[in-house]
């Protein structure tokens, strides 16, 4: 039985909400289990500049209104746009046991909402950083990530024209180094794990982090993973970019992950493996901090 019964996704406008509501309700679908769409209703506060006494009392009202306006248009865009996916799709609004979708708006600030709001699902399905929303995502991303204490889903864009697929996430790559937040993501990804025809387990070895695999196979085979096939990445590659075609060349539908395990320095000198993977990833991404 899965242990994964509400996944909360963040629908951040109409246009990038799209592929991120998308992505909740396959997961949703194939763990049969409640998804909660969430739209955080911008705080007008948020919106003034901190300029103290500067402002009249009837300029910061003027500013407010504004900012209260575009706030309410962005939510019913949004809203229509969740409504039409939902119609596409065939699903019916529902809070009934077993996969459902709610709508849900939250005032506030995105990041502090989630965060908050996030403790109280199992799993948190966020917007992949783009250059559209690079800021505001990345925001929204680590706040998931670092304050939650979830498994989080960073869901890849997908042009307007394109087709999205709905069925199962059927083969799935992890990649393993050992870390704790590699092992944190690998039992957090166990149900969909599971549930997937084929796991690929991919060893990265590390300087800091290294460990054989023997041990995570037997594992994910006592939990009812059907077929985990192992390979061990060559020493050398150790970027985000190799770790895509690693995913790619294993025919993955998804990624699982650890997030940030370099040292700091480490990412100074080399770079983020993470942030590579965020900025380019086109299969979705669970990870865990």
């Amino acid at each position: 039985m899965s242990a994964v019964k509400s996944i909360l996704a963040v629908i951040s406008d109409a246009s990038s909400g799209k592929a991120c509501l998308h992505t909740a309700m396959r997961l949703g679908h194939q763990l049969d289990c409640h998804v909660d769409a969430m739209h955080v209703l911008a705080d007008p506060t948020a919106a003034l500049p901190l300029v103290g006494e500067a402002m009249s009392g009837a300029m910061v009202d003027e500013m407010m209104g504004v900012a209260e306006r575009e706030a309410g248009q962005r939510a019913n865009l949004t809203r229509a746009m969740f409504d039409k996916v939902m119609s596409a799709m065939g699903v019916e609004e529902s809070s009934a046991k077993g996969f459902g979708v709610s709508w849900m708006e939250e005032p506030g600030v995105e990041e502090q909402v989630v965060a908050l709001r996030g403790c109280r699902a199992d799993l948190i399905v966020v917007n992949r950083p783009t250059t559209d929303n690079e800021t505001a995502a990345l925001m929204t991303l680590n706040a998931a990530l670092m304050q939650s204490g979830r498994a989080v889903v960073a869901a890849p864009p997908f042009p307007e024209d394109a087709v999205q697929t709905s069925g199962p996430l059927e083969k799935i790559a992890v990649f393993w180094n050992g870390s704790t937040e590699a092992t944190r993501s690998v039992q957090a990804a166990v149900p969909l794990l599971a549930s997937a025809k084929e796991v690929t387990v991919l060893r990265v070895e590390e300087e800091e982090w290294y460990a054989g695999t023997e041990d995570l196979d037997i594992h994910l085979t006592r939990h009812g993973v059907k077929t985990v096939i192992s390979k061990v990445l060559p020493r050398e590659v150790r970027t985000g970019r190799s770790l895509l075609y690693a995913a790619r060349d294993a025919g993955a539908d998804m990624m699982v992950m650890g997030a940030y395990t370099r040292s700091k320095l480490r990412q100074l000198m080399l770079g983020s493996v993470t942030g590579y993977v965020m900025e380019h990833a086109v299969l979705p991404v669970l990870m865990c901090h």
